[in-house]
């Protein structure tokens, strides 16, 4: 009996595979001989999911900036009279700690094209799909999730312009020939120019958004990252690089070495070159790898030969590589991978719950508490993040008992009294413990320091948040905290002359002042700063003196639509001073231009479109260079140059730029877009450090010369209204300057260095040594306008941080 229900199993697959076409005679072309656009992929994903006889089914989790469907594949063999959703709901269960059904299958997810231009990857994602629906594997249960293209708009970007370019049937082998360089659009990234492998934590992106939804609904427990690298390498797997975050499990470590083993002995077989252990870490908290490590999974980058490659390449060893053998080795490995997964099915669910397990009952996070104070815009930024990744946090109202405790803007012991205070507590004991330990413990271990990101983000630091880490509960019941406390008592309209209120959401806020100016109202803000009023530095006043009862009403009114909490003023008589005082300086609504060229930094270009069209709800112009000085500059009141390799302007453009200054304009520079004006005053301190090294440790030696990403603490000039809104006297910017400019003489400084600086995360000993006394953000008044330079970017991945107050203050706190 048992015989006849084997064969009939495998007519029964012979029948399947029969009756599915492979891609190939789907789409009429061999994998590798073209490139798929995204459209297709879709389909031919519908029509396996069709096919399958309810093994497998698409399942549709978002759409693109650009209106392309994003989706996964999730083929499923799982016991008679199990769903999907009962194995969802089981497994989240399991991950809590709650009683749940022991026999739960193993959970695997491939993705496939987070770089558009890593275009190996969809191909090879095709090839797998069809080989497991197909020729399915029925040995134990699994649910397999297979997400195609991460990053759709940029594989059509990329894929477009290389059709484009591209004359040769059959590709050009020669690396020279232009089918081998991208278009101005580069294809990595998505519409706003982010890199999606960088986005995990902190889900800045739509896709990103829709993508970790979906992720966390499954929690997979191993995750492979399909990625190419430069065409000139050959291919990489685990084991990952070091340095690694110190608190991985050993069990992670453990199948990482596994599955290398796996992946090696297939290489071998088919002779193909292959490294591993080098490059690719396991740091950065945001990459398609770590992240998945640090929710519990088995997470893993894999890196083909590739980028530049077109259809055929010849590599400067003498060989070539093709995308048909980029599919294949990619193809191989993903079926390797999902293989290896099955056979390992025990190990790595044992890995998975036990890394949970252990991070509810005994996590290895430096603190058992972190409470963090309650604190405007910032903490609403920070919560974000904190609801995006599922970590749980209660508010409270009181710490109950003195206790000892880490003060992260000290960064010290503290001792805290028992006191009221509107806070939040995160407790480390919960599923999400080591993501709560990589990014809100004081410090990132290094244990090494060649790394290709950025090496330090802590979230408190960042954000100017006054936090404490603490090992014991001290603190008051769970208490709801709503809005914040009243400073005047209420004045009824008819007898307020003015309102004030705080920006904290910059969108919200020029939503309400675009209102205020509709109803005739007069906006403006004050320019003084004084210790004593610091929780009012920043404030907005609406004057509404000349509006009737019933448009003092509706302004209110649209201050509670738009969440914002309106402080009433009774008489011009006012604190500190009164408001016909010339020192109430009015807003207007800016006018917005960023300049565009082929020299800007992609990304910061992508940041600004993102900030200011998404996140502030401006609707500024993107202007070509050789567009800017034909239009009228007197139609902008800001003007933004991203960073670049800039040189300077011409004569006849400078004299234009600097008389639209004089007459009151913004204009904003971007780290090196200073070359624009070819200021002498804004000169990057030489590098005198001597470079002596062996042949063996120049890759090490070369690290002296890089700053690889860390937080650099910054002395604030809290007077400037730049700074408004910013309550410290020192702050943690974000920090990947390479050039350090000399304090100057013309520009004023916000935010410099001090003769010591703090420093979290690496720098280069010769970097290093330039730090002290350098500018990061100065303003230059030239008689009614001002010239804005950013030395280092605030918007760098979005990643929350004061450095964005601080832009938005440009905005803000500017008349014209």
């Amino acid at each position: 009996m048992k015989n006849y229900i084997a064969l009939f199993l495998i007519l029964c697959s012979i029948s399947l595979s029969a009756q599915i076409k492979s891609p190939e005679e789907f789409l009429g072309y061999p994998m590798g001989t073209k490139f798929t656009y995204h459209h297709q992929i879709v389909a031919y994903s519908r029509y396996l999911a069709a096919q399958s006889n309810g093994l497998a089914q698409w399942h549709v989790y978002g759409q693109t900036s650009e209106g392309r469907e994003q989706g996964q594949m999730l083929i499923a063999n799982l016991p008679t009279g199990v769903s999907l959703e009962q194995v969802q709901q089981n497994h989240q269960k399991r991950i809590k700690g709650e009683k749940a059904d022991p026999s739960l299958p193993v959970i695997i997810n491939l993705s496939f094209n987070v770089h558009g231009n890593e275009a190996a990857g969809s191909e090879a994602a095709l090839n797998t799909l069809y080989a497991l629906i197909s020729k399915p594997n029925k040995s134990i249960p699994y649910v397999i999730l297979i997400d195609p293209c991460i990053n759709p708009d940029g594989r059509d970007a990329y894929v477009t312009q290389y059709n484009r370019r591209n004359y040769i049937s059959g590709g050009n082998p020669d690396p020279n020939d232009q089918e081998h360089y991208e278009g101005i659009t580069s294809g990595r990234y998505n519409h706003f120019s982010f890199d999606l492998n960088r986005d995990w934590v902190w889900q800045t992106q739509k896709e990103t958004q829709q993508r970790l939804k979906f992720y966390r609904s499954w929690m997979p427990m191993m995750h492979a990252d399909f990625h190419e690298q430069s065409f000139q390498h050959s291919y990489y797997f685990p084991p990952a690089a070091k340095p690694y975050l110190n608190f991985i499990s050993q069990s992670t470590k453990d199948l990482q070495e596994s599955v290398g083993r796996s992946f090696s002995k297939l290489f071998d077989e088919k002779k193909w070159p292959y490294f591993t252990s080098e490059v690719y870490d396991l740091l950065y908290p945001g990459y398609g790898d770590t992240y998945p490590v640090l929710n519990g999974a088995l997470g893993m980058t894999l890196e083909q030969g590739g980028i530049r490659g077109g259809l055929i390449s010849a590599k400067s060893d003498g060989d070539t590589i093709s995308l048909v053998d980029r599919v294949k080795h990619h193809s191989a490995l993903a079926l390797n991978l999902v293989e290896w997964s099955l056979a390992n099915a025990e190990s790595l669910k044992a890995s998975f719950y036990g890394v949970h397990d252990k991070s509810r009952t005994n996590p290895a996070n430096k603190f058992a508490y972190y409470f963090v104070e309650r604190h405007g815009a910032n903490t609403t930024e920070f919560l974000r993040i904190l609801d995006m990744n599922h970590i749980k946090y209660s508010d409270t109202l009181q710490i109950k008992k003195a206790v000892s405790a880490y003060d992260y803007s000290q960064q010290k012991q503290v001792t805290l009294a028992p006191y009221l205070t509107y806070g939040y507590v995160i407790p480390a004991k919960q599923p999400s413990a080591p993501l709560i330990q990589a990014l809100l413990d004081p410090a990132i271990v290094l244990e090494d320091s060649l790394t290709y990101d950025i090496t330090a983000w802590n979230l408190f630091q960042l954000n100017g948040l006054k936090a404490f880490g603490i090992n014991e509960n001290a603190f008051g019941p769970e208490q709801k905290v709503y809005g914040f406390a009243v400073r005047d008592e209420y004045i009824p309209s008819q007898y307020s002359v003015a309102y004030n209120f705080m920006p904290s959401n910059l969108k919200q806020s020029e939503q309400f002042i675009t209102y205020a100016f509709q109803k005739g109202a007069l906006v403006s803000y004050l320019d003084l700063s004084k210790e004593n009023m610091i929780e009012r530095k920043g404030e907005i006043t609406i004057v509404t003196s000349n509006l009737s009862n019933s448009g003092k009403e509706e302004l209110v009114s649209k201050a509670k639509e738009l969440g914002l909490r309106l402080y009433p003023t009774a008489s011009f008589r006012n604190y500190p001073t009164d408001l016909g005082s010339t020192h109430f300086k009015p807003i207007f609504i800016p006018k917005i231009a960023v300049v565009v060229d082929p020299s800007n930094d992609v990304n910061q270009q992508g940041e600004l479109a993102y900030f200011l069209t998404q996140k502030y709800g401006f609707k500024p112009s993107f202007i070509p260079s050789t567009q800017l000085f034909k239009s009228n500059l007197f139609n902008y009141t800001h003007i933004i140059y991203p960073d670049g390799k800039h040189t300077a302007l011409s004569n006849t453009n400078s004299i234009l730029l600097t008389d639209w200054v004089k007459k009151g304009g913004k204009l904003i520079l971007m780290e090196g877009a200073r070359k624009i004006l070819d200021d002498k005053d804004l000169v990057a301190k030489e590098d005198t450090a001597r470079h002596t090294s062996t042949y063996a440790m120049r890759e090490r030696a070369e690290l002296s010369n890089t700053t690889s990403g860390n937080m650099l603490q910054v002395e604030v000039e809290k007077t400037n209204p730049l700074a408004f809104r910013i309550n410290d006297s020192s702050i943690y910017i974000l920090n990947q300057v390479t050039d350090f400019v000399k304090l100057p003489k013309d520009f004023t400084p916000v935010l410099k260095t001090s003769a010591k600086p703090n420093i979290m995360g690496f720098v280069g000993a010769n970097k290093k040594a330039q730090l002290a006394n350098s500018l990061f953000l100065g303003v230059k008044e030239v008689d009614k306008g001002k010239i804005i330079w950013f030395g280092f970017n605030p918007l760098f991945r979005a990643i929350p941080n004061q450095g964005q107050t601080i832009f938005e203050n440009c905005f803000l706190y500017s008349e014209f």
